[in-house]
């Protein structure tokens, strides 16, 4: 029977933040961050193939953070355990009338009637809800839908950069119904549709794709296109999500450290002024540490 190797240490909070946003930014599989009840202390873990990736991976890590505690606790668990760990940190989320609810919890939590609810189980390396850029994401897509409730019938929604299709499928519950998503790992296309077949109420096709920015969105546009991509690529691709936008469509933004805002927003206003997309409005939000950007077609 394989086993893995399991890493665990408390940090302080302020350690746990900076810790949760380097871990969100190299997209790492290995390392997160949780806090079990809002009273217990945040603890830094990883889950390794063995005990000597383990070592070498916490050795990168401290040149990273010179400040990690010295009693990490080295565990071996079985595959059957390690592969679920992750649903300890998973909670339910909900705004408005969206709610999103862990797989494992269905037979458990009750939403209330009317709710859009999606069920989720996006294992270790995709976004379930937990982190606040894909939070961010979903506010935006809510306030679409309460500006522009005709477009939930016509209007061409597009879910760039997809990961477990969070954000698609809570499209699809809040009755969208031209719905597109996208992502450059084939193993994210694999968790939605995983995740399609967990939500059977949600009887809208998604069409899902494996693709980058520039072929996902190739011959393409979107009244709402939803991107909950990293700094260090939505300013390279800049140009393929605003040609993307519809004329008076709104392009939402996330994965943007709040210190990154500034330089975000300066560039992507920039080239709308280049693109000639003016008039454009331009609104942010933050999220801890996080912050979106959000442009609208005039």
């Amino acid at each position: 029977m394989s086993t893995q190797t399991e890493l665990r240490a408390n940090v302080p909070a302020e350690l746990a933040d900076r810790l949760d946003d380097y871990f969100y930014e190299i997209e790492s599989v290995h390392w997160g961050i949780m806090q079990r009840e809002r009273e217990d202390p945040y603890e830094v873990f990883g889950f390794f193939p063995d005990a000597a990736t383990a070592a070498a991976e916490l050795a990168a890590l401290r040149r990273e953070f010179p400040e990690l505690p010295e009693d990490f606790t080295y565990s071996t668990l079985e595959d059957a355990y390690w592969q679920n760990a992750y649903k300890e940190f998973v909670k339910p989320w909900s705004e408005r009338q969206l709610h999103w609810i862990p797989r494992w919890e269905r037979d458990h939590i009750t939403p209330p009637d009317g709710a859009a609810v999606v069920y989720l189980d996006a294992g270790m390396a995709f976004g379930t809800g937990a982190h606040e850029t894909t939070r961010l994401c979903a506010r935006r897509l809510l306030d679409y839908l309460e500006a522009h409730p005709e477009q939930r019938e016509h209007g061409r929604f597009i879910d760039a950069g997809c990961g477990s299709g969070v954000l698609a499928f809570s499209a699809a519950a809040l009755g969208c119904r031209l719905i597109d998503a996208f992502d450059f790992d084939p193993e994210a296309i694999h968790v939605c549709r995983d995740n399609a077949a967990g939500n059977p109420h949600i009887t809208t096709p998604i069409h899902f794709a494996v693709a980058d920015l520039a072929a996902g969105l190739q011959g393409r546009q979107g009244d709402l296109i939803l991107a909950n991509i990293q700094t260090d690529v939505l300013i390279p691709e800049c140009e393929h999500l605003l040609r993307a936008v519809a004329p008076g469509g709104t392009l939402a933004l996330s994965g943007i450290l709040a210190k990154e805002l500034a330089q975000v927003r300066a560039h992507y206003q920039s080239r709308c002024a280049e693109l000639q997309l003016d008039p454009v409005t331009v609104d942010s939000r933050i999220d801890g540490e996080w912050a979106d950007l959000q442009i609208v077609r005039n």
